[in-house]
């Protein structure tokens, strides 16, 4: 009972050392970069919606290289991109179509799961990223509630304070046990 008691602690330590070292990753990456997080040259988005479905669910997060103008982009690239009518949202939906006028290219895209193509064309210059075809799923709705007053609290703070609580716990069980075996050599010495 003890040993798995002792395992159950530490599995607990262990996975609110995660949860805090994942939330405090994200939080720092998407600040010093000033926009989503950031890890090894790969850009982080969190999906908000089900146009991508089934291949990308609506709370994961994708994993996505930012796009450079001299790249090639092909039809079934998957792409993010500023809407054309408020750059400020980011789409990501895959290249349905190539046209090129005036030496230009447009593209035409489409969500996997939506019935028509996007209204408005897509610029090269809208486009942000390429999907690198890594999902993590449902860390997006971790992510989006971290960005709360109560999701901070509750997912920095609270699991910061369990961890000086465990921490302290198995101190005090140290001391405890070190003082019962030091009890128990003083009597075995003085019998």
């Amino acid at each position: 009972m003890r040993t798995s008691l002792k395992w159950f602690n530490r599995m607990i330590t262990v996975l609110l050392g995660l949860l805090l070292a994942i939330t405090l990753i994200f939080a720092i990456s998407s600040r010093h970069a000033g926009g989503p997080p950031q890890m090894f040259g790969h850009q982080m988005y969190v999906v908000l919606s089900g146009s991508m479905e089934p291949k990308i669910h609506t709370g994961s997060i994708i994993i996505t290289k930012p796009y450079a103008a001299n790249e090639t982009l092909k039809v079934g690239d998957v792409v993010t991109f500023q809407a054309p009518d408020s750059p400020d949202t980011l789409i990501t939906h895959r290249i349905h179509e190539i046209h090129n006028t005036g030496g230009t290219a447009e593209y035409v895209t489409k969500g996997d799961a939506n019935d028509s193509a996007d209204s408005s064309p897509v610029q090269a210059s809208a486009i942000i990223a390429r999907y690198s075809n890594l999902t993590i799923p449902y860390l997006g709705y971790y992510i989006e509630f971290l960005k709360t007053k109560l999701g901070l609290a509750l997912l920095l703070i609270i699991p910061g304070l369990l961890l000086m609580l465990l921490s302290i716990i198995e101190v005090i069980r140290e001391i405890l046990k070190l003082e019962k075996n030091a009890k128990a050599k003083e009597s075995t010495i003085s019998t």
